[in-house]
């Protein structure tokens, strides 16, 4: 199936590993140029040199998405090598410790605020007049199951991308009539550097994966495909939407 992805610019954040890099692996196969950016400037020239020698097109911006003017260059550079930018898939994450909430410090919150919820609008907003002034454009952020219905020991995590999928859906409504799309997508528990966890425990790991009808935890190569279709022109009549792609965790 043709997704209407070639020759587009893809900005992806977070892009250097995990479902970041892997997402901009399917929209390089799907003919899109792209721009990774990552805070982790040796990770982001590997994951470069790896998608350039898949023969894409890359660029590279070391972003911290904490800092709005950051946020803007980014999209500033993007439009300067591509002449638009088509795209935004809002990747950039952390997790934090599995800690429970009364143990947890007011500085230890910070970070997953700024960056899970703030850094998500501080990417959508830099984007954003681009957007509006070609009257076209896909953005999608990844939230998590756990903005659904929230879990014990990651409840401030849990409240960061419940905020991003409230934040998708309203900004789905303003940006709609310049036929933007703006959804998200909410992972289970995925293998990536946020949960190298698991991998101390197969215990821990079985006891996770207890949880999911189809019996296994996800890896990059679940979640990245169903980006790659929202970010596509066969995704056009879905917008607002906060999408499961989590093995039947919650099943809703």
């Amino acid at each position: 199936m043709d997704l209407g992805i070639s020759e587009k610019c893809a900005i992806v954040t977070g892009g250097a590993s995990g479902i970041g890099l892997c997402t901009a692996g399917f929209l390089q196969r799907e003919g899109a140029s792209l721009l990774i950016a990552d805070r982790n400037p040796e990770a982001l020239a590997s994951a470069a040199d790896k998608l350039k020698a898949d023969g894409a097109q890359v660029e590279t911006f070391q972003l911290d998405v904490r800092d709005a003017e950051q946020c803007r260059a980014m999209v500033a550079a993007a439009v300067r090598s591509f002449g638009a930018v088509d795209i935004l898939v809002n990747s950039a994450g952390i997790g934090g410790d599995l800690s429970l909430f009364a143990e947890t410090t007011p500085e230890q919150w910070k970070d997953l605020i700024d960056i899970n919820l703030g850094g998500v609008l501080n990417c959508c907003h830099a984007v954003s007049s681009h957007m509006i002034e070609r009257r076209t454009g896909k953005i999608v952020s990844l939230a998590s199951e756990a903005g659904r219905g929230n879990e014990k020991r990651i409840v401030v995590y849990g409240a960061t991308k419940g905020g991003v999928i409230s934040f998708t859906r309203g900004l789905a409504l303003e940006l709609g009539r310049f036929s933007i799309n703006v959804n998200c997508v909410c992972p289970g528990v995925t293998h990536s550097p946020m949960t190298s966890y698991l991998k101390e425990s197969e215990e821990l790991e079985a006891r996770f994966a207890s949880a999911y009808p189809l019996g296994r935890l996800g890896v990059p190569e679940d979640i990245a495909p169903m980006i790659t279709f929202l970010c596509s022109d066969r995704a056009s009549w879905i917008t607002g939407q906060a999408i499961s792609v989590s093995g039947g965790f919650g099943r809703s």
